[in-house]
């Protein structure tokens, strides 16, 4: 993944980051050596530098009247992130005893954005249940980058069983033995220029474009459910067996 990317999945702005990694192979510099290599206003360098600080990415000192900046070491990113998991998790069973409070019933989340589809995948591959899903693969890796990827591997890891109906696509991970056990597919060439990738798992139904801007729903119906299995069930029949 691109480094800017990452960062900005860790939480930071792209002027945060663009300073903080400009930052870690100076050293000690001061803000006017900064501001030669940074290609953003003096105050905005200035003002970032001071939110970077209170993130705890960066440490500042005063020589001489003059403040001079450096970044910490990159694995104060995985520190942070850990206590951030920590204090999460120490609150966890509270969290989920007010969620339990709300009696089950039909709804719909809608998501846009990068991080919303991203929230969308999680919930899908969350529990251990029989997952049926169909669309435009290949526009879906296009669109999301890693993503797709990082989702496969966590299904692999939980052992969770799909059936997929997909536009013709390969990539190493179809032929590996772990994705093989777990998986049924087919291509149906018809799911090409498919808008949106579907999937169905328990009585919960998400969804989310692939094409334009980014926008996804979670729709949680068990007759809705029930309704889009007719459907894939259609574009299985309609697909073409494929040997992984």
């Amino acid at each position: 993944m691109d480094k800017k990317q990452a960062l900005r999945e860790f939480g930071l702005t792209d002027k945060e980051s663009e300073v903080y990694l400009t930052l870690l192979p100076l050293g000690s510099v001061n803000l006017q050596e900064l501001a030669k290599r940074v290609d953003l206003p003096r105050t905005t360098i200035y003002n970032t530098l001071n939110y970077l600080y209170t993130k705890g990415l960066i440490s500042k000192i005063v020589k001489g009247h003059i403040t001079y900046f450096e970044a910490v070491n990159p694995e104060r990113l995985v520190d942070t992130l850990n206590q951030k998991k920590e204090i999460i998790l120490s609150v966890l069973p509270e969290l989920e005893s007010l969620k339990k409070e709300i009696k089950e019933s039909s709804g719909v989340e809608i998501y846009e954005g990068f991080k919303g589809i991203s929230t969308i995948l999680a919930d899908i591959f969350k529990e251990k249940q029989q997952t049926y899903y169909f669309g435009s693969y290949s526009k879906s890796v296009e669109i999301l980058k890693h993503l797709p990827e990082h989702f496969r591997v966590l299904r692999i890891t939980k052992k969770i069983p799909a059936k997929i109906v997909i536009d013709p696509y390969d990539e190493e991970t179809f032929h590996k033995p772990s994705y093989k056990k777990i998986t049924e597919m087919k291509f149906n060439e018809s799911l090409k220029d498919f808008s949106c990738m579907i999937f169905i798992y328990g009585n919960k139904v998400a969804m989310y474009t692939v094409k334009g801007e980014l926008v996804g729903v979670i729709i949680k119906n068990k007759e809705f459910s029930e309704a889009m299995r007719i459907i894939f069930d259609m574009y299985w029949r309609q697909g073409k067996s494929v040997k992984l």
